[in-house]
C-alpha cells in the first residue's frame, strides 16, 4: 500500500503536468480564434502557434499497479472501497489517454499536414531555431502567420482540434478526483496498520 500510494501520488504530479498542458493549449487555441493577428508580435503569434502545435500526453507509472493486481496481492486489502477504486482505475486511466491519442492523432493526422501543405513552417524553422532573421524576413514570417490564423481552412482545423480536446477536460477532473480519492483511502488504511 506503501509502494502504491507512493506511485500513485509521483502520477498525480504528472498528471497534473499534463492537464496543465492541455488548458494552456486550449488558451493558445482560443486566444488565436479571436485575434487580429496583425495587431500581434511575430514572437507574440509564433508562441501560439507552437503552444497550439504541441502535443502531451500523461504518462503515469504503473509497476507497483500492475503487480498488485496481476499478481492477486489486492485481495489483501481489506476496505472493499478501497479494492474496488484500485480495480476500476485502470479504466479512468485508459479512458482518458484516450482522449489524449485521439487529439493527438487529429494533430499529427491532420493539422500537421495541412501546416506543411501551407508552406508555413518554412519560416517558423528559420525563427525557431535560428533566433536571428533579418527585418526582410520576419515580416514575410509575420505575413505567413498572419496569412495561417486568418485562413478559413485553419479555423476549421482548430474547431475540430478544440471538439477532440473537450473529452480531455470532461475525463480528466473524473480521473483526478479518482487518484486523490484512492490516494486519501490507502494514506487512511496504511495510518490503521502503523
Amino acid at each position: 500500500m506503501k509502494s502504491l500510494h507512493t506511485e500513485l501520488n509521483k502520477n498525480l504530479g504528472r498528471f497534473d503536468e499534463a492537464y496543465k498542458f492541455h488548458l494552456n493549449r486550449k488558451l493558445s487555441i482560443e486566444t488565436i480564434m479571436s485575434i487580429e493577428p496583425r495587431a500581434f508580435s511575430i514572437d507574440s503569434l509564433r508562441l501560439l502557434i507552437v503552444g497550439v502545435n504541441e502535443n502531451y500526453t500523461f504518462d503515469p507509472f504503473q509497476g507497483i499497479y500492475n503487480s498488485l493486481i496481476n499478481s492477486g496481492k489486492i485481495e489483501l486489502i481489506s476496505n472493499d472501497s478501497l479494492k474496488d477504486k484500485i480495480s476500476m482505475f485502470q479504466d479512468l486511466i485508459m479512458d482518458f489517454k484516450e482522449e489524449e491519442d485521439n487529439t493527438m492523432n487529429f494533430t499529427t493526422q491532420d493539422l500537421y499536414p495541412f501546416l506543411l501543405s501551407e508552406a508555413t513552417l518554412d519560416n517558423f524553422y528559420l525563427i525557431h531555431v535560428n533566433g536571428i532573421i533579418t527585418k526582410e524576413e520576419e515580416l514575410r514570417a509575420k505575413e505567413k502567420y498572419v496569412k495561417l490564423i486568418e485562413s478559413d481552412i485553419y479555423e476549421a482545423h482548430l474547431d475540430f482540434l478544440s471538439g477532440w480536446m473537450k473529452s480531455i477536460f470532461e475525463e480528466g477532473p473524473i480521473l483526478k478526483e479518482e487518484m486523490v480519492s484512492i490516494i486519501n483511502l490507502l494514506e487512511s488504511e496504511i495510518e490503521t496498520y502503523n
